[in-house]
C-alpha cells in the first residue's frame, strides 16, 4: 500500500513539473540565439517517468521510473545522433521489483529553435520476476529544449517506445543537456 502511495505521489510531481516546464518553454527562449541549438557533442542526464501500454500495463503497474544518460553528437546543423542508455525501475502487481536497461541508438531533428523531433531504435534488457530477457524496440517522439546558459540547456520530451513481447511504453523525460 506504502508502495502505491508513493507511485499515485511521484506521477503527480512529473505531472505538475511537466506542466510547469511546458508553461516555461513557452513564455521563455523565443528570442534565445538560434547558435544554442547548433553544438558538436553533448551529454544530457534525464530523470524518466514512463507509463506501460497494453498488456503490460497489466504486469508493471501503472508507472515506473528511472535515470538515463544521452550522448548527442552533430550530424548537421539541426541534425544529432544519440547514444541513451540507463535504469528504469517498476514494481508489477504483487510490489515485485522489476527493471529494464536500454540501449538504444537514435537521432533527432530541429524543426525550429527549441522543438525537434526523434526516433530510436535499439534493446532493453530486463529482468522480470528474476527472468531475464532482451527486448528490441523502436520509439517515435519530440521534444523541446529550454536554453539556460551558453552550455546549459532544459531538455523536455516525451515518446511512445514499442518494444517485441508487448512490453510498451509511453514515457516522459526531463534533462539537463551539457553541451560541448
Amino acid at each position: 500500500m506504502l508502495n502505491n502511495l508513493k507511485i499515485k505521489i511521484m506521477k503527480k510531481i512529473t505531472g505538475l513539473l511537466m506542466m510547469l516546464l511546458m508553461v516555461a518553454s513557452f513564455t521563455y527562449a523565443q528570442d534565445a540565439a538560434n547558435s544554442n541549438y547548433h553544438y558538436k557533442n553533448a551529454i544530457d542526464i534525464a530523470y524518466e517517468t514512463s507509463y506501460p501500454m497494453g498488456s503490460f500495463s497489466d504486469a508493471a503497474g501503472s508507472s515506473w521510473f528511472g535515470t538515463t544518460v544521452r550522448y548527442e553528437f552533430s550530424m548537421g546543423k539541426s541534425w544529432a545522433g544519440m547514444i541513451t542508455t540507463g535504469y528504469l525501475s517498476f514494481a508489477d502487481g504483487a510490489l515485485t521489483d522489476n527493471s529494464a536497461v536500454p540501449l538504444m541508438i537514435g537521432t533527432k531533428l530541429h524543426f525550429t529553435p527549441g522543438w525537434y523531433g526523434m526516433v530510436e531504435t535499439g534493446l532493453h534488457f530486463m529482468s522480470q520476476a528474476g527472468n531475464n530477457s532482451t527486448e528490441w524496440g523502436y520509439s517515435v517522439g519530440t521534444g523541446y529544449e529550454i536554453p539556460l546558459g551558453k552550455v546549459l540547456s532544459l531538455d523536455l520530451s516525451t515518446k511512445y517506445q514499442y518494444n517485441t513481447n508487448n512490453f510498451s511504453y509511453w514515457n516522459t523525460r526531463l534533462g539537463l543537456m551539457f553541451k560541448f
